[in-house]
């Protein structure tokens, strides 16, 4: 059945090869207008686009394509257009049933991601097919779905693939894994996760090649000591926060001759009960219920390297509970209840090096002996007291920390011949002297931050400890004398290059009130450095006279360049007021010449007055005297006439003649013979009246005078003479000057 599926499968991507080369990249951007595309065309993605299926279009390029977070309820059935895919992400979408060809063509698909979808059925993922046309596939993930067991599958439910190396099932509704049948189709599985799923039972579970087994997050409560029998490979199991596992007793021991990494922290292990993993290298057994160790506890873990019981209830050890662990060079015992370490405990590990026994009950630093441990961590115990002798055997001790304890005195001449760095911070020592770091020549670093030190020491302390380079003595109450000379000396040696051991600014004063939270250089400064006292008076003095002339040249620096800018600000503001005069008298010539213009322009307020009509000029009386034109009469000079002469009626020369007196004009007919143009000549006369010279004052006079003035040699002038001697003519009315033709008047 399989060879004949594989045939068909074959079969159907031959027929599919022309297709897929004659598409190639013909429609490069139909896909990337709808998906965020790299440049290269290599990567694709279309997550969280409400999209129902792949858009089309593409390219034979892409490797990477991401369609998580969608609304993909059927698998896409274009995909065979991207036969170099190697990652598809379809996670987070509403798939129910996987078909048998809906990895057609993706012969390259490496990582399948089918997370967080609907499936419910093993059935509905046609799993005896749908993985054996993806011959390059290693990673399937079917985590966060809602399938319900593991157990005896039949076998048309089982996965059948020879490239899948790991599948993942982890966040599903998984309660039981039982029997050999469901992963006897993965020939070459090596990684199964199953954490977080209500797992309560692992059974017989068989596997050639599984390496990594994670059931961590359920709830397991009991394994069978023959559970991993059938997994020969099995390197790695992951079994913590299961909160009610309780490994096999003795007589029925878990059993893994393959084991080498076990997790079971955060468990209710009550019992280490490793002797059944003769290859384990590393244990991570914290956060349980051991209360003690036995003896001969590991004896069967001659490889093991890492061991971790911390934050158990351990109370008691014995002598030999360590022994057979010839390979063991980590061990955690931290936040137990440990009252005390047997002397010889940890010869039984000839290679240990670093060991933790921090936060447990230990009052003393014992005798303890080995000939490894480099790193000793006995940070907040309850430790009041070290032994003389404490470290003498720790043959290869190189680092140790006491922090956090009670000790309040150091024993003099504490010894070890490899001790480089001493951590006795937040204790309560108030005091040490010569011999105290005497027997400790390889001392490198020494911290005292957080204690109660109040006298200075002296440099003499450290006379046996040339390779002192790190002295921590910060958060202490020193008491501050300047005058007491050692105090300078030691401040010397300890900030002062090249052998520079503390920084000068983390030396506070606590005493006295005056010099409290001073730096002892600020607290003594004066005191240290007597010389500098007058200097410094003089160098007051001379700062304050500095100070003064330099104040003096900027107030002078500063009244100059408000000068300038105020003469500056005077001339810009002198310049915009002649400008302004300029402007004003502009417009004062400009109103004068308008108003001038205006003057001439206006006409004459006779000129205004309409002319009588006909029966107003009959009634009008009758002139004694004939006046042809009494409103030309003037100083006699030429006038410029523009269109049709103006004349008055006869009745008002009369009434104007009664007025002004007797008036006699004698008027002469001139004609020019060169233009053949008419002038009229007036000759002054003597008038018997003033009003004619008021009248050539009138503006219609002033206005003819001016058109004069601007008149051209091809006007028109007419001269007028009054001759007062010349007699009126006896009858009244008004004649013509050119011809005796009768008028309107003579009727």
């Amino acid at each position: 059945m399989v060879v004949l599926l594989r045939s068909i499968g074959a079969l159907l991507c031959l027929t599919a090869v022309t297709g897929t080369l004659d598409y190639e990249d013909n429609d490069p951007g139909g896909l990337c207008n709808v998906c965020l595309c790299s440049e290269d065309l290599v990567s694709v993605d279309c997550s969280r686009l409400g999209l129902t299926d792949i858009p089309p279009g593409g390219s034979s390029k892409v490797q990477k394509l991401n369609a998580s977070n969608n609304e993909i309820t059927s698998f896409p059935r274009n995909l065979n257009r991207f036969p170099n895919l190697g990652t598809l992400d379809l996670s987070g979408n509403q798939l129910s049933t996987l078909p048998a060809d809906a990895l057609f063509n993706l012969t390259n698909l490496d990582l399948l991601n089918l997370s967080r979808n609907a499936f419910e059925v093993w059935l509905n993922l046609n799993p005896n097919e749908v993985l054996l046309l993806a011959t390059s596939l290693r990673v399937l993930d079917l985590s966060n779905n809602r399938f319900t067991s593991l157990g005896n599958l039949e076998n048309q439910e089982l996965f059948v693939s020879n490239s899948l190396e790991i599948l993942i099932l982890e966040k599903c509704a998984i309660a039981t894994i039982h029997g050999r049948s469901p992963l006897l189709g993965l020939s070459n599985l090596k990684v199964l996760r199953l954490s977080h799923n209500p797992l309560r039972r692992i059974h017989s579970l068989m596997s050639s090649t599984l390496r990594l087994l994670d059931v961590s997050n359920c709830q397991l409560s009991y394994i069978h000591h023959d559970s991993l029998v059938s997994l020969p490979s099995l390197i790695t199991l992951q079994m913590s926060h299961n909160f009610r596992l309780i490994l096999a007793t003795t007589s029925e021991t878990l059993l893994s001759d393959s084991l080498r990494y076990l997790d079971i922290s955060y468990c209710n292990v009550m019992q280490p009960s490793l002797e059944g993993f003769p290859n384990l290298r590393k244990a991570y057994i914290s956060h349980n219920m051991v209360r003690y160790l036995t003896s001969m506890e590991f004896v069967n873990n001659t490889k093991l390297e890492y061991l971790d019981l911390s934050y158990n209830s351990i109370s008691s050890i014995k002598r030999d509970t360590f022994r057979g662990l010839l390979k063991l060079k980590y061990l955690d015992l931290s936040w137990n209840e440990i009252p005390a370490l047997p002397e010889d405990a940890l010869l039984e590990t000839p290679e240990l090096s670093q060991i933790n026994l921090s936060r447990n009950y230990f009052t003393k630093v014992g005798h303890l002996k080995s000939l490894s441990v480099t790193v000793l961590d006995m940070s907040q115990c309850e430790i009041s007291m070290i032994g003389k002798d404490s470290l003498e055997g720790m043959q290869s001790l190189i680092d140790i920390n006491l922090s956090r304890n009670l000790l309040s005195h150091i024993p003099d001449s504490i010894s070890s011949n490899t001790l480089q760095k001493l951590n006795l911070n937040y204790n309560r020592i108030s005091a040490v002297n010569n011999y105290t770091f005497f027997m400790l020549p390889r001392l490198t670093s020494l911290s005292v931050t957080g204690n109660r030190f109040t006298t200075i020491w002296h440099k003499a302390y450290f006379q046996s400890n040339p390779y002192l380079d790190n002295l921590d003595l910060d958060d202490n109450m020193w008491r501050c004398d300047c005058s007491y000379n050692n105090m300078y000396d030691f401040f010397e040696y300890v900030t002062l290059e090249p052998n520079k051991k503390e920084e000068s600014y983390k030396l506070i004063c606590n005493s006295p009130s005056e010099l409290f939270g001073k730096t002892w250089f600020d607290a003594c400064y004066m005191t240290w450095v007597p010389g500098q006292q007058t200097m410094n008076a003089d160098g007051v003095v001379w700062f304050l006279f500095s100070v003064i002339v330099g104040l003096t040249l900027v107030f002078l620096v500063v009244s100059a360049v408000k000068r300038s800018m105020k003469r500056r600000l005077e001339a810009i503001q002198a310049e915009r007021e002649r400008q302004v005069e300029e402007a004003r008298d502009r417009l004062r010539q400009m109103r004068i010449r308008a108003e001038q213009e205006a003057q001439c322009n206006a006409p004459d307020p006779r000129d205004l007055v309409p002319p009588p009509s006909y029966i107003e000029a009959l009634s009008m009386p009758k002139l004694n005297t004939s006046c042809y034109s009494l409103n030309e009469a003037g100083s006699g000079k030429s006038k410029k006439r523009r269109g049709r002469r103006k004349t008055k009626s006869s009745g008002d020369l009369l009434e104007e003649t009664e007025r002004n007196g007797d008036v006699r004009d004698d008027f002469e007919m001139v004609e020019n013979t060169d233009d053949r143009r008419r002038r009229r000549r007036r000759r002054s006369a003597k008038y018997g009246s003033h009003e004619i010279a008021e009248l050539e004052q009138s503006p219609g006079a002033r206005r003819r005078r001016m058109s004069e003035y601007e008149a051209g040699a091809d006007s028109i002038t007419v001269e007028v003479e009054a001759e007062m001697e010349r007699p009126l003519r006896p009858r009244n009315r008004r004649n013509s000057i050119d011809d005796d033709e009768p008028r309107e008047s003579d009727f």
